[in-house]
């Protein structure tokens, strides 16, 4: 893949996310966070790409894969008023199908179309599947650790913002002081939660948090010390014993999977 092809891509998307600009009253917000958020991710793919020493075509192969891992997101909003796929459709699937009406990759070596297909089609998976080739594993890693990073980043700055803009997007999300029992030990025994346990914005908070154990590089888990994601989200639920304890351990296993 060449710089030229990227170039290519980049301006198509741009045109395809302001064919959404039109979208009556509130509509167009969900639509620019989406575009503000696929830029940092292809940042984030970017910087991880460079720590695992990818370097020339794969970076270029890397940041397109950032650049289309949402693509599905403008018509799941235009269409069901969500970005919730449980309520709608899974907006992986969307993206392929926008890919392929539009045959925005039928000039890519097949190998590289297939990657990318792949990666979006596994970015938002609970697990990736065994039958991967390992140039597509790793592609695959690298996208869903960038997306990671950035969701994180909306959700803390959300929070600290006191904000409402995750219910507008998954729908009104309960408030209260209790906290799930089951994914506090969960997180303890470093498993990634169920996401299905969730019953309000404190499991949201833990279940946010889970996704650490689901990083996949120690750049990754470097970029989440350095930013102390965990300290501000733990910020936001209450100050309780388990919390804490919950918040010294992944920090202690960030601090461990950042020296592989």
């Amino acid at each position: 893949m060449k710089k030229s092809d990227l170039d290519y891509f980049k301006n198509w998307f741009q045109q395809y996310a302001a064919s959404y600009h039109n979208l009556p009253g509130e509509g167009v917000k969900p639509i620019l966070l989406k575009e503000k958020h696929t830029e940092r991710t292809c940042k984030e793919i970017l910087l991880l790409g460079r720590e695992c020493g990818l370097g020339g075509e794969d970076l270029i192969l890397a940041e397109t894969v950032a650049l289309f891992h949402d693509i599905g997101r403008f018509p799941q909003w235009k269409n069901y008023g969500t970005f919730n796929d449980k309520t709608s459709k899974d907006h992986a699937l969307l993206g392929l199908e926008v890919i392929s009406q539009h045959e925005i990759f039928v000039n890519l070596k097949s190998e590289d179309r297939e990657l990318v297909q792949i990666a979006i089609l596994h970015h938002n998976a609970r697990n990736l599947p065994s039958h991967l080739s390992q140039r597509q594993d790793i592609f695959c890693r690298l996208l869903r650790d960038a997306d990671k990073l950035d969701i994180w980043n909306v959700v803390i700055n959300e929070q600290e913002g006191c904000g409402n803009l995750l219910e507008t997007l998954a729908g009104v999300i309960p408030t209260n002081k209790s906290i799930s029992s089951q994914i506090v030990a969960e997180l303890l025994e470093r498993k990634v939660p169920d996401f299905n346990s969730a019953r309000n914005r404190n499991d949201m908070i833990l279940l946010r948090l889970g996704w650490i154990f689901d990083l996949n590089f120690p750049a990754s888990c470097r970029e989440v010390l350095e930013r102390h994601y965990v300290e501000r989200l733990c910020s936001n639920l209450p100050a309780r014993k388990e919390i804490q304890e919950v918040e010294k351990s992944l920090i202690l296993y960030l601090n461990e999977r950042s020296k592989d």
